[in-house]
């Protein structure tokens, strides 16, 4: 059985404090989900919503989990699974979206995420580039935004959670000292930030 370091040290101290907060993180981030998939399903539209970003998003998510336990980190293991909901959205932007063919290759590729960071030696190095992956189709959601003007179907409560998630989420990588973690997370935040003054420019022009 894996001895989850946050059980092991699990008291009054950062650590414990840093895990609270993200597995409080994580349930706002699974909300999130479940509110971008539900007004793409109201809406029936995907517009400005990355197929790219959530089809990488998914498959990387369930990876963690595996690196999760690799680093004996439960929070990892745990937020992984949000990879199951980002899914579900993929499923529906495929119902709902033109998927261009290069969004389709992206989306074949994301598959490849879970098997190599089961197979691989050296589960850091692959981490630190599925982050970056991740951080380059974060990239992609912003332009879609800014290529159609408008903030579309694109629901807002994932901004704002995942701002204040990768806050906490760098503070947990430095006290556990995950520095392929630190590496990404400090990059997430900033794209985030980006996401959400795209977002705040084009909200009033919404489908």
């Amino acid at each position: 059985m894996v001895e989850f370091a946050e059980l092991k040290g699990f008291g009054m101290n950062m650590l414990t404090i840093s895990f609270v907060a993200t597995m409080i993180f994580t349930v706002l981030q699974a909300i999130a989900f479940i509110k971008q998939n539900q007004r793409i399903l109201k809406t029936k539209s995907g517009q400005s919503v990355s197929f790219s970003f959530y089809s990488f998003f998914g498959f990387s998510a369930l990876a963690v989990s595996v690196f999760g336990l690799t680093n004996k980190s439960l929070a990892l293991s745990i937020n992984g699974l949000l990879g199951i909901l980002s899914l579900m959205i993929v499923i529906n932007l495929l119902r709902f979206k033109k998927i261009t063919n290069k969004e389709k290759i992206i989306g074949l590729f994301s598959v490849l995420a879970l098997p190599t960071m089961i197979f691989s030696p050296n589960r850091d190095i692959v981490f630190l580039i599925l982050g970056l992956i991740i951080g380059v189709t974060l990239g992609i959601q912003i332009f879609e935004i800014w290529k159609n003007k408008s903030s579309g179907s694109y629901h807002p409560s994932q901004v704002f959670v995942s701002i204040s998630s990768c806050s906490f989420w760098l503070i947990y990588s430095i006290i556990v000292n995950i520095w392929a973690m630190q590496i990404t997370n400090s990059l997430f935040l900033f794209l985030w930030i980006a996401l959400l003054l795209s977002y705040l420019k084009f909200k009033n022009k919404e489908v």
